[in-house]
């Protein structure tokens, strides 16, 4: 009985935990990027559902990414990634792993070879 009790618990944590996740994670009009990129150059096929597929599949990775990505890169890869109208979970995410990449690099780089970089606002 406890041990029920202790996996129910464990589970409703869990799912709260998603949720939570699921809710910080900005919500992007990806319908309308996929749309327009189909009706871009008519002479290129493109199919919006691989599309919008490809864009839930890099939503859903987010959601599980999402926290560990610092406040500051969560802001500009979101603007970076609805700029001019269109938006795109593949772009924002691609622009977080790129800046964490970037931070591990310097992280790994010796003191006396950096270049000081600009502060971020």
């Amino acid at each position: 009985m406890a041990h029920e009790i202790k996996s129910a618990l464990t589970i409703a944590f869990l799912a709260a935990m998603s949720a939570t996740s699921a809710a910080d994670v900005p919500t992007l009009n990806v319908e309308q990027t996929c749309r327009d990129s189909a009706t871009a150059d008519p002479t290129i096929p493109f199919d919006v559902k691989l599309c919008l597929d490809s864009e839930n599949r890099a939503r859903q990775e987010l959601i599980t990414k999402w926290a560990s990505f610092p406040n500051s890169d969560r802001q500009q890869c979101t603007q970076m990634a609805s700029m001019g109208g269109t938006a795109s979970y593949v772009e924002l995410i691609t622009c977080l792993e790129m800046d964490q990449q970037a931070r591990e690099e310097r992280a790994r780089t010796p003191a006396s070879m950096r270049k000081k970089l600009p502060a971020r606002n």
